[in-house]
C-alpha cells in the first residue's frame, strides 16, 4: 500500500473527506518532493501536489502517486483558477499553517467543512519502512565515523566552534546530505547545558565534553552524543557519568513494542532519581527519527504513545550539574517486538583524551 492510500485509511477512520498537507517533511514521506515550497491536497479520489515554476523539473522527477500542478505566480490564485469543488470534512494540519493562510485558503476553498488535526501523517510515518530504516543505519554510520575522528581533534586550546565546524565538513565529506542540526560542543561548565551550541570557549584539560550530532542521508536522521573527558576525570565526573551509563543501558535493555514512552522513560529516570540526581535530569528520555531529526514518537514522561515496531527512537539520558558540567549519552535504537536494536555504533565507556 502507497502511503497516500495509507494517509486516506486513516482519513476514513477520522471521518475526514479530503487532507491539505502543508508540512514539508510530511509532503516529502507522502509523494517524495524534497523542495521548500509545496502543498498537497488529497481528495477521495485525486491527490495533486501544488508548487512555483522554481521546482517544475524537480516536482516531475520526484512525486510519485500525485498529479504535479505547476503554479505560474501563486497557489490562491490557482486554487481560484481551478474548480475543485471540495465537499465534506477537510483536514488540515493545525501546527503548520498559519493564521493568514489559513483565512486565505478558506476564501478560495469555501465548500468543505475544515477540520484540524495534529500529527496525522507523522504517525503514520513513525513506523518505518525497511528501505527508510537503511537510510537511517547509514546516516548512524557515517555520524559514527564523524565522532571517531572528531575524537583526535578534542584537546586543550581548540575551540568549540572548531570542532562544530569540522563535524559539518565531515558529515558532507563522508556523503552525507548535511547536518540533521547545528552540531551541539559544549565544554566545561557549558555542558551542563543540555543544548549548549558551540562557542568560541577554548576546551581546557580536566573538563568534560558533551559533543551531540547527526547528519542527513538521502533525508533521513541520524542523533548521537558522547560526553568525554579531556586530561582526566576526577570522582564526580566518573560518577555521574556511570550512572548516565547505567540509566541507557538499562532503558535500552527495556525497549520494546507495546511499552509506552512514559513507561521507558521511567527506566532511566529512576535510576537517575535513585543516584540523588533526579532534578539534573529536567528533559524526555528521546525522540523519534525519521524525516525530521525530531519526530514521532516522543519518549517521555509527558507522552502515553505506545512503541511500535518499525519505529526508531533515540534514548538519551543526562545529568547537569551548574557550574561543573553535565554528561549526556544517546544512540539511535530500532524498536522491535524482541530486545531493541542499536543503530549507533560509537563506544559508550568513558573516554578520556
Amino acid at each position: 500500500m502507497d502511503r497516500i492510500a495509507r494517509l486516506r485509511r486513516e482519513m476514513k477512520r477520522r471521518d475526514l473527506d479530503n487532507f491539505l498537507v502543508t508540512r514539508l517533511s510530511n509532503i516529502r514521506y507522502l509523494c517524495g518532493f524534497s523542495g521548500s515550497a509545496g502543498t498537497l491536497l488529497i481528495t477521495p479520489r485525486k491527490a495533486r501536489f501544488f508548487s512555483d515554476f522554481r521546482y517544475k523539473e524537480q516536482a516531475a522527477q520526484q512525486v510519485r502517486n500525485a498529479d504535479v500542478i505547476i503554479y505560474p505566480d501563486e497557489l490562491l490564485k490557482e486554487l481560484r483558477r481551478r474548480p475543485l469543488n471540495l465537499q465534506g470534512r477537510l483536514g488540515f494540519e493545525a501546527a503548520f499553517l498559519d493564521v493568514a493562510a489559513y483565512n486565505s485558503l478558506r476564501e478560495v476553498l469555501p465548500g468543505p467543512e475544515w477540520v484540524p488535526t495534529t500529527k496525522v501523517v507523522e504517525q503514520i510515518a513513525s513506523v518505518k519502512e525497511p528501505e527508510e530504516i537503511e537510510k537511517i543505519r547509514k546516516a548512524a554510520a557515517i555520524t559514527d565515523e564523524v565522532f571517531a575522528e572528531i575524537l583526535k581533534l578534542i584537546k586543550p586550546g581548540v575551540r568549540e566552534l572548531d570542532i562544530s565546524a569540522e563535524i559539518s565538513y565531515l558529515h558532507k565529506k563522508k556523503g552525507a546530505d548535511g547536518d540533521s542540526f547545528t552540531p551541539i560542543v559544549a565544554s566545561g561548565p557549558r555542558s551542563a547545558l543540555p543544548h549548549g551550541l558551540a562557542s568560541d570557549k577554548k576546551i581546557k584539560s580536566g573538563e568534560l565534553v558533551t559533543v551531540d550530532l547527526g547528519c542527513f542521508y538521502q533525508g533521513y536522521a541520524s542523533d548521537l552524543t558522547r560526553t568525554v573527558a579531556v586530561g582526566s576525570a576526577n570522582g564526580k565526573m566518573k560518577t555521574i557519568y556511570y550512572l548516565v551509563l547505567k540509566a541507557q543501558t538499562e532503558a535500552i535493555a527495556a525497549a520494546r513494542a507495546g511499552l509506552k514512552a512514559r513507561e521507558l522513560d521511567e527506566v532511566a529516570r529512576k535510576i537517575i532519581r535513585d543516584g540523588g540526581h533526579g532534578e539534573h535530569f529536567g528533559h524526555g528520555l528521546g525522540h523519534g527519527l525519521g524525516l525530521e531529526v525530531h519526530a514521532e514518537p516522543r519518549v517521555s514522561f509527558l507522552f502515553e504513545d505506545v512503541l511500535k515496531p518499525g519505529q526508531v527512537v533515540t534514548i538519551e539520558p543526562g545529568i547537569y550539574i551548574p557550574d561543573m558540567g553535565g554528561v549526556r549519552i544517546e544512540d539511535d535504537v530500532l524498536i522491535t517486538d524482541g530486545s531493541a536494536e542499536v543503530i549507533t555504533q560509537s563506544p559508550r565507556d568513558l573516554i578520556v583524551l
